[in-house]
């Protein structure tokens, strides 16, 4: 599962490394602590164009009568069968930047935060999906959510699950809006090797929302 991510680079750094066309969205204040309901920034196809738009992370589907949470993670094994998540998956892919992501050890019935990230300090491409949804009163927002599956070596000592990080070379075809086989959508989701990671405890501050700064992936 993925429930708080870094996503501190900066507009620039994201456009660069996405080879994005165009930037459609106002830069976001750097975050060393996303949580459910912020805003992150997305990576989509319009037209044969790469764009870096943002969203809000917790996917609405259309149909929900509120703006609650949302769904914040789908699982990949049951990403084209369930109703929430199924035409979002064919029509609707993204790739969501970060530039890691904290899980928890629970051990002698006390938890320890750790940050994830790539070894390089490259940014990570989560595999996401999103959704238009507009409310009773006309409002609207576009949501999102990152799509999570087996954890690799790395990850299985903290969680059974983990955002699922897509290598460069499935970019293109992941967000390709005519790509609609679901074999081959499904074939994209594959974890980098676990060579890639590293991790390193850090501070519990991370577990409150209201702690944002650079400290909170300083190893402890």
């Amino acid at each position: 599962m993925c429930g708080r991510f870094v996503l501190a680079a900066g507009i620039d750094r994201y456009a660069e490394w996405f080879g994005v066309d165009e930037i459609n969205t106002e830069p976001l204040p750097p975050s060393w602590n996303v949580a459910p309901t912020d805003q992150v920034y997305g990576v989509v196809d319009v037209e044969g164009k790469r764009l870096l738009g943002s969203f809000r992370w917790g996917l609405l589907p259309h149909w929900v009568g509120r703006a609650d949470a949302g769904h914040i993670n789908a699982r990949a094994e049951t990403l084209l069968q369930k109703p929430a998540f199924r035409k979002a998956a064919l029509t609707r892919r993204t790739l969501i930047p970060a530039d890691g992501f904290y899980e928890w050890r629970r051990r002698d019935g006390s938890r320890t935060a750790h940050h994830i990230t790539f070894h390089d300090g490259a940014p990570m491409a989560f595999a996401g999906i999103w959704s238009r949804w507009r409310a009773p009163d006309g409002g609207r927002l576009v949501t999102c959510a990152i799509v999570t599956g087996d954890p690799n070596p790395v990850v299985r000592p903290f969680h059974d699950r983990m955002p699922l990080a897509l290598d460069p070379g499935v970019w293109d075809e992941w967000l390709d809006p005519m790509q609609r086989d679901p074999i081959a959508i499904l074939d994209q989701l594959r974890p980098l090797p676990a060579e890639n990671w590293v991790t390193w405890q850090v501070s519990d501050r991370v577990n409150s929302v209201r702690n944002n700064d650079p400290d909170l992936v300083a190893p402890v």
